[in-house]
C-alpha cells in the first residue's frame, strides 16, 4: 500500500503583501468584527511554534528539516499479525520518550487571544488540526472548551481501542480500566469528551469503545519498562531528549532494540489501544468530518490560524468557503495549499498579531472590565528551544 505524506502543491506565485504589525491587527480586527460572532475559526500547527512545538511544513517544518522521516500508518500499527506487534513496539517505545515535551508544553499568546476573543464573542464553535489539547487548557472553562473545539486531527490526550478480538461484558484487566478511565479525577478538571468534537471510542466500529488517558498510559509505560523509564529520566536530566517527530514519538539511532518494549493492550477486551490521534492513512471519523461541514455551512466567514492547509481534510473546509463567495482571511508566515483560492494573507506571526488583535477589541468591547478576559489577554509567553530539540506532534 503506497500512502503519500500531503504537502503544498506548486501552484502560481501569489503577490506577498507586506504588513505592519499594526496594519495586520487591524485587518484581523476588523474582519472579526465584520463576521459578527459569526466567524470560523480553524488553527494549524504553526499556532504552537511558541509553545515549543515545531510546524510540520514550511522554512523549519519537520517534512523540510528530516526529508526521509517516515510517519508510522494506520494500517501499519492496526496490524493483528507479528508485523504489527513490531510496529507497535517501535511506535509506543519511541512515544514513551517523546510524550512528555508535548504533556509539558504550555499555551502561548496565540492560544489564550483565541480563548478571549471566544469570550468576546467574536466566535463560537472553532476547528483546530492539532492535537496538543493547548487550545483546551488556553479556554477559562473545561466544558466551553469540549463543547466548541472540534479536533479535527484528534487528541494526544487520550487512547482509543481500535481493533477488538471481541466483546465482554466485564474487563479483562479492571484495575488498569479503572485507573485509566479515573485518572483525570487526580488531575485538572476535564469535560465529558463530545462524540462529534474528538474520537471516542465510537470512532472505532472495530474496537470495543474504550477510551483512556494518555498521561495514565505514559505512566503504565514507564512501570512495564523500568530500563526506558530511567533512559527517559536520564535525558530529561541532561537535556538531551531526542528529536520529537510528528506522531509523538522520537528519532532513534537505526540499531535501536524496541523488541523488549512492552505496551499495555485494551484493559477492557484485550485490543489494540492506539493515541486518538488520526494516523497516516487514516480517515477522520464520520461524526468529526460531518461537524467540520457543519460549521462550515453555518459561518459566515472564515480565519485560518498557523496552517498550510496542506492536509485535505482542512483544505477541503477553506476551499468551501472560499468557492461560495465567503470570505476567508488566512494568518500565516510561508505558502499555504489555499493560496490559489480568493483569499485574503496576513503573513505575520499569530501570537504578535491576534495578540494585538484581541487587545485591541477588548478595549472598544463590553466587557474590557471582566477579570477573566484581562487575564487570558495577559496570558502565555514563548517557548526558547532549540531547532535541535523542538517537539512535534500531531
Amino acid at each position: 500500500m503506497r500512502i503519500s505524506i500531503p504537502s503544498i502543491p506548486v501552484s502560481a506565485p501569489r503577490d506577498r503583501v507586506q504588513h505592519t504589525l499594526e496594519a495586520g491587527a487591524a485587518l484581523v480586527a476588523d474582519f472579526l468584527s465584520a463576521g459578527a460572532g459569526k466567524t470560523l475559526v480553524m488553527t494549524g500547527a504553526g499556532v504552537s511554534v511558541d509553545s515549543g512545538i515545531a510546524p510540520y511544513r514550511g522554512e523549519n517544518g519537520h517534512y523540510t528539516v528530516h526529508t526521509t522521516y517516515r510517519p508510522i500508518f494506520f494500517h501499519e500499527f492496526t496490524d493483528a499479525s507479528d508485523k504489527g506487534h513490531v510496529a507497535r513496539q517501535r511506535y509506543w517505545s519511541r512515544s514513551f520518550l517523546g510524550y512528555p515535551p508535548v504533556l509539558r508544553a504550555k499555551p502561548n499568546v496565540t492560544h489564550y487571544s483565541l480563548a478571549a476573543l471566544q469570550r468576546m464573542g467574536h466566535f463560537g464553535d472553532f476547528i483546530t488540526q492539532n492535537v496538543d489539547s493547548l487550545h483546551h487548557h488556553a479556554s477559562p472553562s473545561p466544558s466551553l472548551a469540549a463543547s466548541t473545539i472540534l479536533e479535527l486531527h484528534g487528541t494526544l490526550s487520550s487512547v482509543v481501542c481500535v481493533s477488538s478480538p471481541g466483546a465482554r461484558s466485564t474487563p479483562i484487566d479492571a484495575s488498569a480500566h479503572s485507573y485509566l478511565t479515573s485518572s483525570h479525577m487526580s488531575g485538572p478538571r476535564r469535560a465529558a469528551p463530545i462524540a462529534h468534537n474528538t474520537p471516542t471510542g465510537s470512532a472505532y466500529p472495530h474496537g470495543c469503545g474504550f477510551r483512556g488517558s494518555r498521561p495514565a498510559y505514559q505512566a503504565m509505560l514507564g512501570d512495564a519498562n523500568p530500563q526506558w523509564q530511567r533512559m527517559a529520566e536520564d535525558m530529561a536530566a541532561r537535556r538531551s531528549e531526542p528529536k520529537t517527530n510528528p506522531d509523538g514519538d522520537v528519532e532513534l539511532s537505526k540499531d535501536t532494540d524496541y523488541s523488549s518494549f512492552k505496551y499495555a493492550p485494551c484493559p477492557s477486551c484485550g485490543g489494540i489501544l492506539k493515541p486518538a490521534v488520526i494516523f497516516f492513512g487514516e480517515s477522520v471519523p464520520d461524526q468529526l468530518r460531518d461537524r467540520s461541514f457543519e460549521l462550515v455551512e453555518k459561518a459566515s466567514q472564515m480565519l485560518v490560524v498557523g496552517s498550510s492547509t496542506a492536509t485535505y481534510s482542512a483544505y477541503r473546509l477553506v476551499r468551501a468557503m472560499a468557492e461560495s463567495g465567503r470570505k476567508v482571511m488566512v494568518l500565516n508566515i510561508g505558502p499555504t495549499r489555499a493560496d490559489g483560492l480568493d483569499i485574503e494573507k496576513v503573513e505575520l506571526g499569530s501570537s504578535e498579531t491576534l495578540g494585538l488583535a484581541a487587545k485591541q477589541l477588548a478595549a472598544k468591547g463590553p466587557l474590557r472590565d471582566d477579570p477573566v478576559l484581562r487575564r487570558l489577554l495577559e496570558s502565555g509567553g514563548v517557548a526558547r528551544v532549540p531547532n535541535d530539540h523542538r517537539v512535534a506532534a500531531s
